[in-house]
């Protein structure tokens, strides 16, 4: 089932030799990987602003699609419709070469359900000691720090002090968690 809006860019993809395709598609899958942009100043002699983004979207779409379904080589070959046989080749040999870090880029991402995830925790136990008012205070608190990463991996630090009854909610919010993780990796 070839996907139409691809056939729209097939034509404005053979504009470009072989070789250029080839660089293209591989600054494209690195890209992937590592979440970075690509200058298009580096293509402007063969595609127009509008033709680089056409351009860039179809080999992005193919290649994220045959890595996340696995395709094999005569499933993305028969996916890319009218595309001539070299192009094919060369997508078919990009996908190939970087398909590992694709995949773990995608399964990264994917596994990452809220842009903030956590990247390390910290725990200290305290005693509240008492004061001349509060004669018989003795609370221990626990002080958690979470390392959390956000989408473009800035870290920052969120301090919590809880007592024993905060405690006990956050005990059961994670052990909740934790269950749903492990039966949606288990399904």
């Amino acid at each position: 089932m070839v996907v139409e809006k691809w056939e729209a860019a097939v034509p404005v993809l053979q504009k470009a030799s072989q070789g250029d395709v080839e660089t293209v598609c591989h600054l494209i899958a690195e890209s992937i990987c590592r979440d970075g942009p690509i200058s298009a100043d580096k293509f402007s002699s063969i595609w127009s602003i509008e033709e680089w983004w056409e351009v860039r979207q179809f080999i992005t779409e193919v290649l994220k699609k045959a890595v996340g379904k696995s395709w094999t080589k005569e499933q993305i070959s028969e996916e890319l419709g009218s595309l001539k046989d070299d192009y094919k080749k060369v997508i078919i040999d990009t996908v190939a070469i970087h398909n590992l870090n694709m995949r773990q880029k995608l399964v990264h991402d994917t596994a990452a359900v809220s842009k903030t995830v956590l990247a390390d925790f910290d725990w200290k136990l305290k005693l509240a000691l008492s004061s001349d008012k509060l004669a018989s205070l003795q609370e221990p608190l626990l002080q958690v720090d979470f390392d959390v990463r956000d989408a473009n991996g800035e870290r920052r630090e969120i301090n919590l002090e809880l007592n024993r009854t905060e405690l006990a909610k956050l005990i059961t919010s994670l052990e909740g968690c934790s269950k749903s993780v492990q039966q949606l990796t288990t399904s």
